[in-house]
């Protein structure tokens, strides 16, 4: 914790705590099981504005996942290092205003118009362009695990920025809202038992019609789920609207074109199949491993095939920033941003940006969090993403850890999001 007088005037107050996770039931992917989660929580208190920021921290996986609760903190005490040694130094200077562009790397001068302004020094904004410049600054910015604890201080920072502006930070940042409405999907992971997959897909169904489905290389299993959630919802009269397949990079191309025979039959019924190839298709773990260029073509040649029967894939895992992008458009139609692996909301704009930009289409994803972080996601989603997204973090955690209340947005119309514009910054109280 750090507690400051900003040019001895404004209190601050800068906290970090682990925030621990009970889920409903067991998430599965392709390739792990867990209960529980521990994710870190920020707290960024200027006078008595409360700013929070959540980072989903799931198991760490090579190239995609790299951080867990130990690196945020280590980043953050990094960050209070920064902001100790230039509060010393500004404390010292005399200059009535007080300006840092912290979202100069986004060339469209309307987005976040008026966060960019010249502050005076006692306004309260120039502590959060102060507390933005050292985030920025940050030694720490040059580790890999720097993503993840840069988007949970982002977004406490905007969270209070925008309590204190009295808007929601989708007005902050200058997008207005699409004038369609789009889905929010819940995400029926890969249960131990298919009574506990049932389980889920009953809960999930009474929120939305929009369903992630995650399946591994197990065809016959995979196909089997798929099926049995149908019946299930169709006894219970809960029309399925659309089917997100999320193989989390476990499928090799002969399991794709096996589950491209059983899913073209569906194709009307699938929004997306996300990220049926593995993360090392285009990434290395070590600088002296090479691409397989084999490999590589072979899931080009997947791409079209999925397209001529009427099936998109989508990138998860392979993308993080938008330096990712030029390698993708090869592989996929689409890609899923994540504020954790993109560095915040910032960045998580950029990439969307820069991918409608090369003609791919987006979606926005949340990692296994609470109501806060889904919430922030909202912000870009709900006028940047085509297709929606999984924002279903705050449904799979259980009541008693779910320390927020009053979401970003509500559903209507089985499962899509509209955004509440009274609720200011990311939109969410702390219970």
């Amino acid at each position: 914790m750090l507690k400051f007088l900003f040019k001895n005037k404004i209190n601050v107050e800068l906290s970090i705590k682990q925030y621990k996770l009970n889920l409903r039931s067991p998430f599965g992917t392709a390739h792990s099981v867990t209960t529980t989660r521990t994710n870190a929580l920020i707290e960024i208190k200027v006078e008595d504005i409360r700013g929070f920021g959540e980072c989903g921290l799931p198991p760490k996986k090579p190239l995609c996942y790299l951080a867990d609760y130990n690196d945020i903190e280590t980043y953050f005490k990094s960050w209070i290092k920064e902001i100790d040694e230039k509060q010393k130094l500004l404390s010292q200077q005399q200059q009535q205003q007080y300006h840092y562009d912290a979202f100069n790397r986004i060339l469209n001068q309307d987005y976040f118009k008026e966060l960019r302004k010249e502050m005076n020094e006692d306004d309260q904004q120039s502590v959060y362009q102060f507390l933005f410049e050292c985030l920025d600054n940050c030694q720490e910015n040059v580790k890999d695990y720097s993503y993840a604890s840069r988007c949970a201080i982002e977004m406490a920072l905007l969270d209070g920025w925008g309590k204190f502006l009295k808007q929601p930070i989708y007005k902050l940042i200058n997008i207005p809202e699409s004038d369609s409405l789009k889905p929010f999907y819940y995400t029926i992971s890969m249960c131990p038992t298919m009574e506990e997959i049932m389980d889920s897909t009953d809960f999930g169904s009474k929120y939305t019609g929009y369903l992630k489905i995650k399946l591994d290389a197990d065809v016959e299993k995979g196909m089997k789920i798929i099926d049995s959630i149908q019946k299930r919802l169709l006894n219970k009269s809960r029309p399925i609207s659309k089917i997100s397949v999320d193989a989390n990079s476990s499928w090799t191309p002969t399991v794709a074109r096996k589950y491209l025979e059983k899913l073209s039959p569906m194709a009307d019924l699938i929004s997306m199949v996300e990220q049926p190839f593995p993360i090392e298709t285009l990434k290395t773990i070590s600088p002296d491993q090479k691409i397989d260029i084999q490999h590589l073509n072979e899931w080009i040649s997947i791409k079209k095939e999925y397209q001529d029967s009427g099936l998109l894939i989508f990138a998860d895992e392979s993308i993080c920033t938008e330096k990712d992008l030029d390698g993708l458009v090869q592989l996929v139609h689409g890609v899923n941003v994540k504020l954790e692996k993109a560095g915040g909301i910032r960045s998580g704009l950029s990439t969307l940006l820069k991918a409608k930009e090369m003609g791919l289409k987006t979606w926005i994803g949340s990692m296994v969090a609470s109501s806060l972080n889904v919430s922030a996601a909202a912000h870009l989603l709900c006028s940047l993403s085509d297709y929606g997204g999984d924002l279903d973090g705050g449904l799979l955690i259980d009541d008693v850890t779910q320390l927020f209340e009053n979401d970003a947005f509500q559903l209507l119309d089985n499962g899509l999001i509209k955004m509440n514009s009274n609720n200011f910054g990311v939109g969410v109280t702390l219970k």
